[in-house]
């Protein structure tokens, strides 16, 4: 999705705004406009005919302050687009432009494809079509962009053909990851902390064992992902309970109570005092809060990852 800052730098430039981006010619090249939280991109469809050109671009790049002079956090010259993120703070859109009144008469002199050259076939454009493929506009011949198309379909064909894996078996090893970052959740909760970095740990760990044990690599990994996930903060939880009354028990603070009973000790606790299943609920509650900022970046990947490349036509 785009904000109204870029909204209204693409009705400066002639763009048009569809499926949650901008898109157009900039400057004479194709370009995407997007943003997310804390960032703003430019992405531009061109390539080089020569190497050198490429290599001009990165060598003039590297040669300034990017981050100082134009609050660029990324720029990535890549064979067939140009991927350009902005850090997003009051002022940015000025530093935007400045940006682009100095790299878009770079492009000219470097060589890069413009707006009129096809990414797929090379040649010139004539009433030709925009498609959107993985969230970047590219201006293609008509037959290029079916061709691209049927291509992206026939790839997510043979891939669907060749997961053999099955969700039962990515589950068993996603929970077994969980257990595994449980453990380090109730340590870093024993010490009176919640962190969102376990969280990521639990995720990651989750994502591991869901693919070492061969999971089925479908829309459902992500709901198996965050059933683990949540599973994950849940057990760490009780383990880190587990470890405090063990800890009492261990001590003589509490006499007459064993090893063996602990588990339904802290079932009894939970189920007849309201104050300690209010303070394990908070625990819960903040870790899997934390647990979700920690691990959301990892699950959208996961997620762009099942889907495969998206091809989408634009207006």
């Amino acid at each position: 999705m785009i904000g109204s800052a870029l909204k209204k730098l693409a009705k400066q430039q002639g763009l048009t705004v569809d499926k949650g981006i901008a898109y157009g010619s900039l400057g004479g090249y194709a370009a995407t406009l997007c943003e997310g939280s804390g960032w703003k991109r430019i992405v531009f469809s061109t390539q080089f005919a020569d190497p050198a050109g490429r290599t001009g671009i990165t060598d003039a790049v590297s040669a300034r302050d990017m981050k100082k002079e134009f609050r660029v956090s990324e720029l990535t010259v890549g064979s067939k687009m140009i991927v350009v993120t902005f850090l997003d703070n009051p002022g940015t859109m000025k530093r935007i432009q400045a940006f682009l009144d100095w790299f878009l008469p770079m492009l000219d002199s470097y060589g890069a494809s413009g707006v009129d050259i096809c990414p797929e076939c090379g040649g010139e454009i004539s009433g030709g079509s925009w498609a959107m493929v993985n969230g970047i506009a590219h201006h293609y011949h008509s037959g290029c962009a079916a061709h691209v198309r049927q291509s992206l379909e026939a790839e997510q064909e043979r891939r669907s053909q060749e997961d053999s894996g099955s969700y039962a078996a990515g589950l068993l090893g996603s929970l077994l990851g969980a257990v595994l970052g449980a453990v380090v959740w109730a340590v870093v909760l024993s010490f009176g902390y919640i962190a969102s970095l376990v969280g990521l740990l639990i995720g990651f760990l989750a994502e591991k064992g869901y693919n070492l044990f061969k999971g089925k690599q479908g829309k459902g990994k992500i709901a198996i992902l965050i059933l683990a996930v949540v599973f994950g903060v849940v057990l760490g939880t009780f383990l880190a309970e587990s470890y405090g009354l063990f800890d009492l028990i261990n001590s003589g603070m509490v006499p007459g109570l064993e090893i063996s009973d602990i588990p339904k000790t802290i079932l009894y606790l939970l189920a007849n005092d309201g104050e300690y299943l209010g303070i394990v609920l908070k625990n819960v509650g903040m870790g899997l809060l934390f647990a979700a900022l920690g691990v959301f970046a990892l699950l959208r990947q996961a997620g762009k990852d099942v889907a495969g490349s998206r091809y989408v036509e634009l207006k």
